[in-house]
């Protein structure tokens, strides 16, 4: 497969869990979206994600740089679960919580970042590329 057909396929996938990539901007890949942002009565709690995806023909190499910001204030009533894997150098997150206002109204959230990381690598496998997760956005840019 070549490297417009693995762009179309993992921005397709990403589609398919809601998440809006930008292609061809400053990486071949690119996401800057806001996963959650919930405010309710007692606090409000944000998700922001982001992500670039550079693709080295001459290497045959993906290079994947994200970043996740979370803020959460206020007072909670209710329970929030995180998890975390270690798969090499990829790091994969689960974020689960439900709050409950004063008026006894739930507010749920399920998200499991770590499945946009599996797609873009998936991609580079299946079709004999290498994956790298890189530390700096430049090295995912063009």
């Amino acid at each position: 497969m070549e490297k417009k057909e693995m762009i179309d396929s993992i921005a397709k996938q990403y589609e398919a869990i809601g998440i809006i990539p930008e292609i061809g901007g400053s990486s071949d890949i690119a996401v800057d979206q806001e996963l959650l942002d919930v405010k309710y009565p007692t606090g409000k709690i944000k998700i922001h994600y982001e992500n670039a995806v550079l693709f080295n023909e001459k290497e045959e190499t993906i290079n994947f740089w994200e970043l996740t910001k979370e803020i959460k204030s206020g007072f909670s009533f209710g329970f929030t679960k995180d998890s975390y894997s270690q798969n090499g150098s990829t790091l994969a997150r689960k974020v689960k919580a439900v709050q409950y206002s004063t008026d006894g109204k739930a507010y749920e959230y399920d998200f499991d970042i770590g499945k946009l990381n599996q797609i873009v690598k998936s991609a580079a496998k299946e079709n004999g590329w290498k994956f790298k997760v890189v530390l700096s956005k430049k090295k995912a840019s063009y």
